[in-house]
Parts: structure tokens; sequence; C-alpha cells
């Protein structure tokens, strides 16, 4: 007769094999981060030094089975791990799949101490136990098994004597079993000393019957399993045990938690109480005496190995200071040649510098001959001169920024006065402003065949928006005071309804147009109730309620008021004032802070709508003088432009500084003095990179995603609820919308 063909896969084989599928889809799906916090979260239960060797999160799990913390019917250690870290998905998607419902045994929610769930009272012989035990969430039968063959180990009787009745569940597990009530007082006691064994249960509360419950302290596990081999009878649950008799699954880990350690000295009650298990009175002092000698020859062992380790590394100190002192005359001699290298190098570096000033000073005044040059053709064109004859003032800053602005020369030179410029009054934008007025009626008076272009639309309305098909874009705006042009563009906001509200900074006040560029309205930023009649804007943004605050800098104070849509202010409150403007403002809408930026302190201070500061932090990095844009995501943590460094820092909401992106350079991921920043719903980080005329995309990592290519210098950036993507050109008067970026 043929032998019957076994089979080569079991069904054990194959839940293995999902067990470890299950944990190399988890590990597939965390990053270097979350491995790092998966670490970090072991941390008290692998040590140190073996942590840093486990590079993947499949090692970490790895780890975590050869300690006995997971298995395939015990993943509530790894689960309540992925809830803290904020990775539910995959406790959703992977984890739970792995355990089916259908294993689970329903609770019993009519379960209490004290009572029994087939409602009739245990007998003379049994009693009821209930064990409370942290850190289960579910419960199947192989939980139901463990549970019972551990009771049965402490109390040192049959397995068929403990009987599983039912389990509540909640933050902790409340499990409901019968037991001998002969073995109770053993039981007992354990609870009343803390038995470790109790402890590697993670047993943290025990009642028999109705009887007052017993807490159990958690304390940390003495021995280790590694470093006892020998497996006696007393280390295993004081149970005698034959030498036919096959040690059960547990056997090892029980074998760990020595009930005669340090941790819990024995007593004559204890002996007392063993003695109905078998053991006599001599046997136990002897095993007490046994386990104190091993004891001690432990500490021993201890204390020549860090006696070893002390002299090993006063060896290794030793070898160092010895190989310092050996530097021998060749490297001196290298160390004096580098050093004359280098100082041949600087005095090449001086002496070109001194060339490239020169070749600057030359570059200047070629600036000022031509300003002039322009200056004399615009008055013999015209044919007249303003009374007085052309101001300095005139020359060297207007005419500078108009040939910048219009026939697209700004070079180096206009990049560097960028920040002085910024700093103008209100007197030089209202006289700039009067005389492009007296530009527009000279050529309004002129004949119509001399077909002169139509700056303003008939009425004084806006100019008329300008598209761009082949990339979808619109722009609108220009130089000027009247509806609808700008002064010196700089923060931007996009309400819900899709109004775009921009900081028109030299006019003060704030213009609202639509998503296609239609103008709306405007309205001046008056500040109430202080000397400062109204104030400079230079940032914008809207809080829940969809109302807009802005930040600016006023005469005698630099202020944040908060308008109504329409432009009525509703109040405001001061900030210290500097010599600087203070650069960008956020609402934090979870908590209602308001963020502002000071550029001259390199600080960020929260404030609450009242005015009164939460806390400050400072922006490590930042110079006085420079442009600061801020911005909060939707977790809460802060994001910072730093004009000074090149780079956006990212911060949580308490300051602490969680990453850097970007640095000095102009390829994909490096930036050039990025000013307006902001997020969209998907959590992207989106940076105006000004001098290298484009807007980037960054995730919430601070990973590169893409660039859009502006072709001018950006200064504010913003999101519209539908996508749309608005950007400020700060010297070209005018706003891009993008209708779509992604």
């Amino acid at each position: 007769m043929a032998a019957p063909i076994r089979s080569r896969v079991t069904e054990a084989d194959r839940r293995h094999f999902d067990f470890v599928q299950m944990l190399q889809r988890i590990s597939d799906e965390l990053t270097m981060n979350e491995t790092y916090l998966i670490k970090l979260y072991c941390s008290h239960v692998i040590p140190k030094g073996i942590a840093e060797r486990l590079t993947q999160a499949l090692e970490v799990f790895h780890k975590l089975i050869e300690m006995d913390k997971i298995d395939q019917e015990n993943l509530d250690f790894l689960e309540e791990i992925l809830d803290r870290m904020g990775r539910p998905d995959l406790v959703r998607d992977v984890l739970r799949p792995f355990q089916p419902p259908d294993r689970e045994i329903p609770e019993n929610p009519e379960l209490e101490p004290g009572t029994s769930t087939d409602g009739a009272s245990s007998g003379a012989e049994s009693a009821n136990a209930y064990l409370v035990v942290h850190g289960q969430r579910h419960m199947i039968q192989e939980t139901i098994d463990r549970y019972r063959y551990n009771l049965r180990s402490l109390c040192g009787t049959r397995r068929s004597q403990i009987k599983f009745r039912g389990y509540k569940k909640g933050r902790s597990i409340l499990m409901h079993y019968t037991i001998p009530r002969k073995s109770t007082a053993v039981l007992r006691l354990m609870a009343n000393l803390s038995d470790p064994r109790l402890v590697f249960m993670g047993v943290t509360l025990l009642q028999i019957d109705a009887q007052p419950p017993i807490k159990v302290a958690q304390g940390p596990i003495v021995n280790d399993i590694k470093k006892h081999q020998i497996v006696d009878d007393i280390e295993v649950g004081c149970s005698i045990r034959t030498k036919q008799q096959r040690a059960p699954r547990n056997w090892t880990r029980l074998s760990a938690l020595n009930l005669f350690s340090d941790a819990l000295p024995l007593h004559l009650q204890v002996a007392a109480s063993l003695e109905y298990q078998g053991f006599s009175y001599s046997l136990v002092q002897a095993l007490v005496f046994k386990d104190q000698l091993r004891e001690q020859e432990m500490k021993k062992k201890d204390q020549l190995r860090e006696q070893e380790m002390k002299d090993q590394l006063r060896e290794q100190k030793m070898k160092k200071l010895i190989q310092k002192a050996e530097v021998d005359s060749n490297t001196i001699m290298t160390l004096r040649s580098k050093l004359t290298i280098s100082e041949n190098r600087l005095k090449e570096a001086l002496e070109a510098n001194a060339v490239l000033e020169k070749k600057l000073q030359q570059a200047r005044e070629y600036t000022e001959k031509a300003a002039k040059q322009v200056t004399s053709h615009v008055t013999e064109y015209r044919g007249e001169k303003p009374l007085g004859g052309w101001s300095a003032q005139f020359e060297k800053a207007d005419v500078e920024r108009h040939l910048a602005a219009y026939e697209g020369t700004a070079g180096d030179e206009v990049d560097s006065g960028e920040t002085a410029r910024e700093e103008s009054t209100a007197k030089d934008a209202e006289k700039s402003t009067e005389g492009d007025k007296k530009e527009r009626d000279k050529l309004s008076t002129q004949q119509p065949d001399q077909k002169q272009p139509t700056l303003v639309e008939a009425g004084g309305a806006a100019p008329r928006t300008t598209r761009d098909s082949r990339q979808g874009k619109i722009t609108y705006g220009g130089a000027g005071s009247e509806p609808g042009k700008f002064r010196l563009p700089r923060g931007v906001v996009v309400s819900s309804s899709n109004e775009i509200f921009v900081a028109d900074k030299a006019n003060k006040r704030v213009q609202v147009h639509t998503t296609e560029g239609i103008y709306l309205r405007h309205f001046p930023t008056v500040v109430p109730g202080t000397e400062d009649k109204d104030m400079v804007p230079h940032d914008v943004s809207m809080d829940g309620n969809g109302t807009l605050w802005a930040v600016g800098r006023g005469e005698s104070a630099d202020h944040v008021v908060q308008y109504s849509t329409d432009g009525t202010a509703m109040t405001q409150f001061h900030l210290q004032k500097s010599r600087y403007s203070h650069g960008g403002i956020v609402l934090d809408m979870r908590n209602s802070h308001i963020l502002v930026t000071d550029a001259e302190r390199g600080e960020v201070e929260v404030f609450l709508p009242d005015g009164s500061l939460v806390r400050r932090f400072r922006h490590p990095g930042v110079g006085p003088r420079v442009s600061i844009y801020i911005t909060v995501d939707g977790e809460g943590n802060i994001l910072v432009s730093d004009f000074f460094t090149h780079s956006v820092c990212m911060y949580d909401e308490s300051g602490k500084f969680l990453l850097k992106v970007g640095g000095e350079g102009s390829v994909e991921g490096q930036l050039m003095s990025p000013c307006g920043i902001c997020t969209d719903s998907s959590g992207h980080i989106i940076v105006a990179d000004r001098r290298n005329k484009r807007v980037q995309m960054f995730t919430r990592h601070g990973e590169y995603v893409r660039a859009i290519e502006t072709g001018f210098k950006p200064e504010g950036v913003a999101v519209g609820p539908e996508g749309q993507l608005v950007v400020t050109d700060y010297y070209g008067n005018t706003v891009t919308v993008f209708p779509s970026y992604l």
C-alpha cells in the first residue's frame, strides 16, 4: 500500500507567509523619517546599538518578533505604533485585513467583576478570576489559550480545570476565567507581590470572586532570556516536571521570569504557600541559596567586563595621543605650502575685486549719462520743460525704474537698489503720480492722426486685461494710481468667493479684482484711533470668517488692521516700532492666531486677535532689511521664506525647527532670494523664486515637484479655491493669474 502523500505547504506555512508579506507591505509604505520614528518608539525595548544597525522597517519588525513583542496572533504593539505616528491607513488597509473579523471572539458587554457570565455562581471547588490585561485590542482563540496555559503554569494545576467564560473590551480587556479554589491563595499572593510573571503577561488588575481587586505594579523585567539558558523547575512557575514531559510552547518565555530574583525576594510565607505543590521547605531554601550564588557570580562577571572595557578605552586614548604626537616635519611642510597657496589666491581675489569695483563705477557713470540723454530726448519730443527743470531725484530714481520696467534692461545695479526703493515714502509716489497724470492729459489733447496708445478706458475705468493664449494666464494692472492700476503691488490673498485682494503698497490701499482680472473695488488702508491716518500695506491675509487682515507701516508705528471685504476698518493693534518693515502676515485658522514676521529682528511673532502676544521665536540666518513672507499649512506647521539664505524654513506651532528647503542656486529645488510663500489644498509648498523668475513647488516634506516660469521677478503668491495661482510683479506693477498650475 502506497504511503499517503503529505502536503508540502501547510495552512500554518501559508499563514506565516501572509504574515511576512503583510510586514513587507507596511515596510514598503514607510518613508525614511517614518522608519526612524518607529525605531524611536521601540527605543525602550531595542537597545541603541542594535537599533542603529537596523536601516529598514522590516528589520525592526524582525527584531520585535525575536523579542516576542509581535507575532501572527498579537499585532497590538505594531497597531499602537502605527496609530500614534499618524498612519491609520496602514492599520485599516494592511494590518486589519490580516486578522479577519470571523477569527475574533465577540465580547460580553454585560460582564462585570464579581459576576458569572452563565448566570450561576461558582461551586465550592472553583472560583472566578477576573484579569484586566493591558495592551490587547482583539480577542481570538489563540490569545485565550495562551492566557489559559499561563494561568495553569502559575496555579500548578491541570489545563482542563482553567475555563474561559468571556471578556469585555475597553482601553484594557477584562477577562473571566474559572480556576480551582485551592489555587486562589498563591495567585492572590503573586498579585500582592507584583510577580514578574503576571507583569510579563500584561495583567494590571486581579480580582477573585467579589473580593477587593488587587493592583499589579508594572515594573521592568529583571532577567533576560539570553542570559539564562538553564531552565529549572522553580523558574517555570513552581511546577514539577519530569524529564519525559515535553516543554510547552511558552516554556522559555516564562523561564526568563525568575521568582527568586532580587526584584522579588522569597519570604517564608511564599515558601509555605508553595508546599501544596510538592515542594519541601528544605528544597525551597536550597533553590534560594543556589539563586543567590548565581546572582553573585553574574555581578562579578559584570564588574570584570566593565573593567575590561575601561582598560580598552584607556589604551585607545593612549594610541590616539601617540599618533597625534608623531606628526613629522613633512606634514608641517605640507601645511605651510597650503598656507602659501591660500595667501596667493587671496591676493589674486583682492586684485580681481579691485578691477570689478572700477568697472562698476564706470557702469554707474554710464547709467547717469544715459539717464540724462533720455531725459533730454523726452523734453525735445514734447517741446517743453517743467518749471525749474528736471529734478535730480527724478533723473536718478524714476528714469532708472522706467527704463528697467519698459525696456527690460534692468541689471545687477537695479537689483542692488531694490531694497532701498521699497522704503520710498508716499510723497515720492504722489509726485510720480502727478507727473503721470500730466502726461496722460497731454496725450489726450493730441490730434487723432498721431495714433497715441490709449492707457485708460473712457470714464476712468480700469485698463483692459491681457491674456496669453499659449499659457492660458491672465495679466492685469500697470503703473499708476487710477482704479485697477498699481504702484509696487506686494502681498496677495484669494477669498473663497474668487476675489483677489492685493496690497497696493505705494498707493496705500488694497485693490480687489476677480480671478478673470476684472476690477471690482479698492479701499484705503486707514488706521482708526491712531495718529496715523493710513499706513503703507505690506502683506494681507484672510481669516475663517472672510475678513481681511493687513500689516503695514505708519509714520509713528507699525500696525495690524482688520478690514471687512468692503474696506471698513474693524479693529487694530500696534507692533513694536522697527527701522525696517514687518514683512508678512498669516492667520492660523485652527486657533485664531495671527503670525507676523519682524524683518529687523529676524523673528516670528504670534498674537491673539486682541493684540496680546502669545509667543515669539527667532528665525535663524535672517539679516536685516530682507523680505520675509510667512504661511501656515493644514497641519499647523509654520513656513518662512528667507531672502538672505535663499531657503524656506519649516517650524512646528511652538517654533521648533523641523526642516529647511532650497539653497542658493538656479537648478531645480534651489532658490535665489525667495519672497512670497503659500500652500495649496494638497499640502504643496509654493514659493516665489524671485531672482530666478519662476515659482517653485515642493511637497510638504520639502521634495521638489515642478517650477512655473513667470518671465518676471515674482513677489507675492496665493492659491485660489479653484486651483488658480496668483502672482504679483513688484516692479512691473502687474498681477498675473495662472488658471491651472498643476
